[in-house]
């Protein structure tokens, strides 16, 4: 063999033996999130999109507009070409039926918020992911965001002292077309299910485990089955509380999606919506500050605050398929699992259950 064509065959092997081979990535169900995830893999140096599932008629634009296969079914999909992996975006009632197919073919599932829409169908998800050894991901973003990863460094880092309470706003106003879907105005469909969840995950990942639930929910504007309205109370096992209030009928700027700027379909309003108190100190964010004292704390002296630049994540969900790449690679473990999804869904229930009877439902 010539001096040079060795050399360029070394060459060419070194370059593309390590060249990192995309994971291909199909999306089941694009609805609103859907489409997200759709833009997220398309922006993503470690996925790319293997093909979509939709049975709508706007599935075939969509399959046209981004260049790839469509199929009207999981069976179909699994029958002739399965992906490496796959984004679950279906309505919550469908989520187990679609995401045990993928599991039980051992292709690795993000599947997106709730986990399902009853704690049962939830155990079953996790159960075939465990039998089938096959990664199972929640879509709870927000924990890929640089501020909420800052503020629990500094939790842990005892900067506020014990956490004693916080308090969550997640106040916004949800335009009328909205509802053409009728799964968003039956039970589970509303701002408790779709928006209150995520809130849900983030404050116990930030604060621990929960003790107690106590709700109160309200469907007293729109009339519809769903409620609009909700307040709800949470005793954590560290002795800290949480007031969570929410609402889709209110003109406000103080909600996580108007504020965090992670999504460039809601404009930014360089709010807070989240508010975290503890015995040395207080942090809001995700306009995020530091509130103390420099001397003695007391209310007669004056309380100071810091601003602490973080670079603000507007793309967590990007970050999220970075980070169900690697998994499904097998170079990271799954940072939301589907315990954390089953927990998260057994205190929506036990909210359910509190707004009913008004009593006190402990979590097991």
């Amino acid at each position: 063999m010539h001096q040079t064509e060795l050399y360029y065959r070394c060459w060419y092997h070194l370059r593309y033996r390590f060249v990192p081979k995309k994971v291909k990535i199909s999306v089941i169900g694009i609805g609103l999130m859907g489409l997200q995830h759709i833009k997220a893999i398309q922006r993503s140096k470690n996925a790319s999109l293997h093909s979509i599932v939709e049975i709508k008629k706007t599935g075939n634009e969509l399959a046209k507009k981004f260049k790839v296969p469509l199929y009207k079914n999981t069976k179909i999909l699994l029958e002739s070409d399965k992906p490496d992996a796959v984004v679950v975006a279906t309505p919550n009632v469908l989520h187990e039926t679609d995401t045990v197919q993928f599991l039980n073919s051992k292709i690795p599932v993000l599947l997106e918020k709730p986990i399902s829409d009853n704690i049962k169908s939830a155990k079953k998800i996790i159960s075939s992911a465990n039998k089938n050894k096959t990664s199972l991901l929640i879509g709870y973003h927000r924990r890929h965001n640089s501020i909420v990863n800052k503020v629990k460094k500094i939790i842990e880092g005892k900067k506020l002292g014990k956490i004693v309470s916080a308090n969550i706003l997640c106040w916004l106003y949800k335009h009328k077309n909205y509802f053409n879907e009728k799964w968003r105005i039956s039970d589970g469909g509303g701002p408790l299910g779709i928006n209150l969840v995520h809130d849900i995950d983030m404050i116990c990942y930030l604060l621990g485990p929960v003790k107690y639930v106590q709700a109160f929910k309200s469907n007293s504007i729109r009339k519809y089955k769903v409620e609009d309205t909700a307040s709800v109370n949470l005793f954590f096992k560290s002795g800290a509380l949480c007031t969570l209030n929410i609402s889709d009928t209110i003109a406000s700027p103080w909600s996580y999606e108007l504020t965090a700027g992670e999504n460039p379909a809601y404009p930014i309003t360089d709010q807070s919506s989240y508010f975290i108190g503890g015995t040395k100190g207080s942090v809001q964010f995700p306009n995020l500050k530091y509130w103390y004292y420099q001397k003695e704390r007391s209310w007669w002296n004056r309380i100071h605050n810091n601003k602490i630049n973080v670079q603000k994540s507007n793309e967590t969900l990007i970050n999220q398929i970075d980070h169900f790449s690697k998994v499904v690679i097998k170079k990271e473990k799954p940072k939301v699992t589907g315990n954390d999804g089953l927990n998260s869904l057994i205190i929506f229930d036990a909210i359910n259950k509190s707004s009913k009877s008004g009593k006190k439902i402990k979590i097991n």
